[in-house]
């Protein structure tokens, strides 16, 4: 059986009942190789869908999966038993699972409507170089920092795992580093070149992300990577560890600069607002936000990034005072420190071809 997908005009059409076709997650998993799709989508008694150049499309000849066969997938992406009594305990959880032939996937399974259900985000097995992404040069320059924090944000799928990934294989080619990394899960395994690596998975090689970032600075690290940061607790080691002389990176799930500084910000509790603007203006680098949109030439989506470096007193005395509202304006004037909106980002791609006008036009309306 040869699944079929439908075409992204294509996305309401309702499945053919008629069609009784039978899928193994081996059979996914390839398909999701060879239609280049970032997520797969499936689960018991629901239609299996792939996410291709950041749109959903449905496989059409596949029946919807049924309780047994959701098991048996389950059992083949986790075969630990006591992980899958763990799945059943808690509903829902992260880790990492590599096919047959090497390529790898960070998988969510969790329960809807008390069904199993999971999505599969492949991982590319090769960290495209720093150069190719598009990012702001400025960036090589801030890696080889010794202390502070590097935040990487966007929106879900925006391609901040790779980001981090190139930058970390760019001080890998270029330093000689021993770096931690604290994910959720590992999604890249990195082989040593000047570098040496430390890859601990949340739930596997430690309890919570705290609790290794505490022990992060009794391992002689240079760099330290946590995935994301959600929560006071996480923020709050973070800081930490900047404080005591190391360089994190880090992501979080905010849209831009601006929106960043406030969620961290919000974190803690009421009372230390000011004492959390203080450390952030002390240790914070700089706040990298891209988001994906569509090449004009269709292969493909593009990275367009707006950066806000905080290597002058100028930008720490805005966070320090609590002035977030003037951080755009801020990035605005600050060409001359390797800043960049990301309105003035999208049009030199739209001058250069990359992307349409119409497509950088709809940055220059969000500001």
């Amino acid at each position: 059986m040869t699944p079929v997908v439908a075409d992204h005009t294509d996305l309401t059409q309702a499945m053919d009942a008629s069609l009784k076709s039978k899928v193994t997650l081996e059979q996914l998993v390839n398909l999701c190789i060879e239609k280049e799709a970032s997520d797969i989508h499936f689960g018991e008694a629901s239609r299996v869908a792939l996410r291709v150049q950041g749109r959903i499309v449905f496989v059409e000849n596949i029946q919807a999966l049924g309780h047994e066969e959701m098991e048996a997938m389950t059992a083949e992406m986790i075969p630990n038993v006591d992980e899958r009594k763990r799945l059943e305990r808690v509903r829902e959880i992260d880790f990492s699972y590599t096919d047959k032939n090497g390529v790898s996937f960070r998988v969510n399974v969790f329960y809807q409507r008390s069904k199993l259900t999971a999505v599969m985000r492949m991982i590319s097995k090769h960290v495209p170089p720093l150069e190719t992404l598009g990012v702001p040069e400025v960036i090589k320059g801030l890696l080889g920092l010794r202390q502070g924090l590097i935040l990487v944000t966007g929106t879900t799928g925006s391609g901040k795992s790779t980001t981090i990934q190139a930058m970390l294989e760019y001080i890998n080619e270029n330093a000689v580093e021993h770096i931690i990394t604290i994910e959720n899960p590992i999604e890249h395994v990195f082989l040593d070149k000047k570098s040496i690596f430390t890859q601990r998975e949340l739930g596997k090689d430690t309890l919570t992300v705290p609790n290794a970032l505490q022990a992060a600075v009794r391992q002689d690290p240079n760099i330290i990577m946590v995935s994301e940061i959600t929560d006071f607790e996480t923020l709050d080691g973070v800081l930490k560890v900047a404080e005591t002389g190391h360089l994190v990176i880090a992501s979080m799930l905010t849209k831009d600069p601006t929106q960043t500084l406030e969620r961290m910000i919000s974190f803690f509790p009421q009372a230390q607002a000011e004492q959390a603007q203080s450390r952030i203006a002390d240790n914070l680098i700089a706040v990298l936000s891209q988001s994906l949109v569509e090449r004009m030439d269709g292969a493909g989506r593009v990275t367009v990034c707006e950066l806000l470096t905080n290597t002058s007193e100028r930008i720490g005395n805005l966070i320090r005072r609590g002035n977030l509202a003037q951080i755009h304006t801020a990035i605005q004037s600050g060409r001359a420190e390797g800043m960049v909106t990301r309105s003035d980002f999208a049009a030199a791609l739209a001058e250069q071809g990359v992307i349409s006008p119409e497509t950088a036009n709809q940055f220059v309306n969000q500001e």
